[in-house]
C-alpha cells in the first residue's frame, strides 16, 4: 500500500532507535518495527505489547513505530548495519527487495499450517517460489460508492454505470462518475477497469512468474478506452481529471458534487466525519459486460527476518496478534478489511456497508509482485494520462508503455 521510498535515513540514528538494553535474568526480547497508519496506532500496539507480555511472561516486546515515508530506508539501514529488528510491517512489494537480500525468513517454516489456514486466500499474495515471505497485517479492496438519493440500483456492469452517470449529471454541478488522472500512490481508477475486462499487466508464466508486459492487448487497450471515453466522449466525469487525484476525487464526493466514487473502506469513515447527512450506499466494483467481476485487493505484510534469535517467541507473538479479539479491533480502528477468515464473519462486517467489500474478496486481484513495480506504476501512470489527454490513442500508450515496462524488467 506505501509507495517505496529514495534511501535516506542516517545509520546511527536508525540503529540508536532499534536499540534495546541487555535483558537480565533469561528474559527473551522481541524487537519490532510497525509502520504508523495514523495517531492512534501507538496506542494498538503498545496495548497489544501489554497484553501479550501479561499473558507469557518472560517474553517482553520492543516496539518501534515509524513513518511509512521513512520506514523502507530506516529498515535498508538496520540490515546493513545488521541490526535488523525481529519482525516488521512493510509494504508487501517490499519483500522482495529484502528477499533478494537473503534477510527474510518464510513464516511457513516455523508457523504451523493451522496458522496460515486463518487467512482468506487472495489475502496471502506474498508467496515467492511456493513459499510464504510475509502474512497480511492490513487489506483493504475497492468498491464503488455511490448517492443512494440518486440512484436507487447501483450498476453492475460498465454499461450500466455509463447510463447511470449519463442521468444523474448536470453539467456544472454534479458529474457522474469520478476519474484520477494525476499520480498518486496507487495506479487507481486504471486497474479497476483493467481487471474488470479480465485483463492483467503481465502474462503469467508456467511456473507462475510473470513474463512480458500485456496491458496493450484487447482486454488493457478496451479498459483504457472506457475510462477515456468517460472523460473525452460521454463527458460524465469531473472537469479537468489530470489535475485530480484520489483525494480530490474523495473531497469532490463529500461536497455533493460526485455521483459515483470508486474508492476503499477508509472512505466510509471519512463520510460520517465529514459529510454525515450525505446518503450513500456501496456496491460491488462494475465490470465490463460478459467479463467476471474482480476488484482491487491491496495488502500490508509482516515479515520475520532471519537474524530473529527467538523464532519461538515470535512465532508466540504472531498467534496472539492474530486472534480474533485484537484484529478486529485493528480493523475497527484503521478502517481495514479482515484478513482472518472468523472476523470477516464478525457481525461488525456483516452491514449493508462492509458487506460489498467482504463478497468480492475471495475474487479480488492483487498488484502483480514484481520487484520493479514503482517503475512500472511511474510508466503506467504516464500511459493513462498521456491518453486522457488525448495526447495519444490508448493503443498507442499502452504499447509505449509496455515497451518501457519489458525493458527495465530485462523481459524480451
Amino acid at each position: 500500500m506505501r509507495r517505496r521510498i529514495a534511501l535516506a535515513a542516517g545509520a546511527a540514528l536508525c540503529i540508536g532507535l532499534l536499540a534495546v538494553p541487555a535483558l537480565g535474568g533469561g528474559a527473551v526480547s522481541i524487537r519490532a518495527v510497525w509502520m504508523e497508519y495514523d495517531a492512534r496506532y501507538n496506542t494498538f500496539w503498545q496495548q497489544l505489547k501489554k497484553d501479550f507480555e501479561a499473558a507469557n511472561p518472560g517474553i517482553t516486546v520492543d516496539t518501534v513505530i515509524v513513518p511509512w515515508s521513512e520506514g523502507h530506508d530506516r529498515l535498508v539501514t538496520w540490515i546493513a548495519g545488521n541490526q535488523a529488528p525481529d519482525l516488521a510491517i512493510v509494504g508487501t512489494r517490499w519483500i522482495l527487495e529484502f528477499n533478494k537480500m537473503g534477510v527474510v525468513e518464510p513464516v511457513d517454516t516455523f508457523m504451523p499450517k493451522a496458522f496460515t489456514h486463518k487467512f482468506i486466500g487472495p489475502a496471502l499474495e506474498a508467496r515467492i517460489g511456493g513459499r510464504l515471505y510475509g502474512v497480511p497485517v492490513a487489506l483493504s479492496a475497492r468498491a464503488l460508492y455511490y448517492r443512494s438519493d440518486l440512484i436507487k440500483t447501483p450498476p453492475r456492469t460498465w454499461q450500466e454505470m455509463l447510463a447511470v452517470a449519463q442521468r444523474v449529471a448536470k453539467p456544472g454541478s454534479l458529474y457522474g462518475i469520478g476519474v484520477s488522472g494525476k499520480k498518486f500512490a496507487e495506479l487507481t481508477e486504471y486497474v479497476y477497469y483493467l481487471y474488470g475486462n479480465g485483463g492483467d499487466f503481465f502474462v503469467t508464466n508456467p511456473d507462475g512468474s510473470y513474463g512480458r508486459c500485456r496491458v496493450n492487448d484487447a482486454a488493457g487497450v478496451e479498459a483504457l478506452q472506457f475510462m477515456t471515453d468517460l472523460v473525452n466522449k460521454y463527458k460524465v466525469t469531473e472537469p479537468n481529471v489530470a489535475e485530480n487525484d484520489r483525494g480530490t476525487l474523495q473531497d469532490l464526493f463529500l461536497a455533493g458534487k460526485l455521483a459515483m466514487i470508486e474508492t476503499g473502506p477508509w472512505f466510509g469513515g471519512m463520510i460520517q466525519e465529514r459529510a454525515k447527512s450525505l446518503p450513500f450506499a456501496v456496491a460491488p466494483m462494475p465490470h465490463n459486460q460478459g467479463k467476471p467481476q474482480h476488484t482491487l485487493l491491496v495488502t500490508d505484510s509482516i515479515i520475520v527476518f532471519k537474524s530473529a534469535k527467538h523464532k519461538d517467541a515470535v512465532a508466540k507473538f504472531l498467534e496472539f496478534a492474530y486472534n480474533d479479539r485484537h484484529r478486529l479491533e485493528f480493523d475497527k480502528d484503521f478502517g481495514m478489511l479482515p484478513v482472518v477468515k472468523t472476523v470477516a464473519r464478525n457481525a461488525y462486517f456483516q452491514t449493508p456497508f462492509y458487506r460489498p467489500f467482504i463478497e468480492q474478496l475471495p475474487t479480488a486481484k492483487p498488484w502483480p509482485l514484481v520487484a520493479e513495480w514503482s517503475k512500472v506504476e511511474d510508466v503506467m501512470w504516464d500511459a493513462v494520462t498521456s491518453a486522457l489527454l488525448r495526447a495519444k490513442s490508448p493503443r498507442q500508450a499502452l504499447t509505449d508503455a509496455c515497451r518501457e515496462i519489458d525493458q527495465a524488467r530485462g523481459v524480451k
